[in-house]
């Protein structure tokens, strides 16, 4: 593996934001700054200038209901949130953001009736979200 290439790909994946973009002129939110952090870690090329304003940007994209968002503004979503935690953790760096508030919205999305959780508040169920929220708390 060329670490030296893909360090330079994922500095060009790197938004002021402190977030990465998915893909080239791609979206910016917690999946990408995931899987560059996840990869970067296993690499062992995370850096300063690499990790700079990454907890930041997950901070920014906790909701007023304790979730988190894709980006900053969006609203919380269980797969956005393990992704935003998941690399809080890799830059250790949970202390960023509420984690109190996140289990607590995370708890509020398992559904009485189904047993099953719900990605965002006011949604259907969906069995995915039991690993993505699940694998949080």
């Amino acid at each position: 593996i060329d670490r030296e290439a893909t360090y330079k790909f994922f500095m060009g994946l790197k938004m002021p934001s402190g977030g990465f973009a998915v893909q080239k002129d791609g979206e910016v939110d917690t999946r990408g700054l995931y899987t560059v952090l996840a990869v970067a870690s296993i690499l062992n090329i995370l850096t300063p200038e690499l990790t700079a304003g990454c907890a930041e940007f997950v901070q920014r994209s906790q909701t007023f209901e304790g979730g988190i968002g894709g980006e900053p503004g969006n609203e919380a979503h269980g797969g956005y949130a393990f992704c935003a935690l998941a690399s809080l953790c890799i830059l250790e760096r949970h202390d960023a953001i509420d984690v109190n508030a996140l289990v607590d919205w995370i708890a509020h999305r398992q559904m009485r009736l189904e047993g099953g959780y719900q990605g965002r508040t006011n949604k259907l169920v969906d069995a995915c979200y039991a690993f993505w929220q699940g694998a949080i708390p």
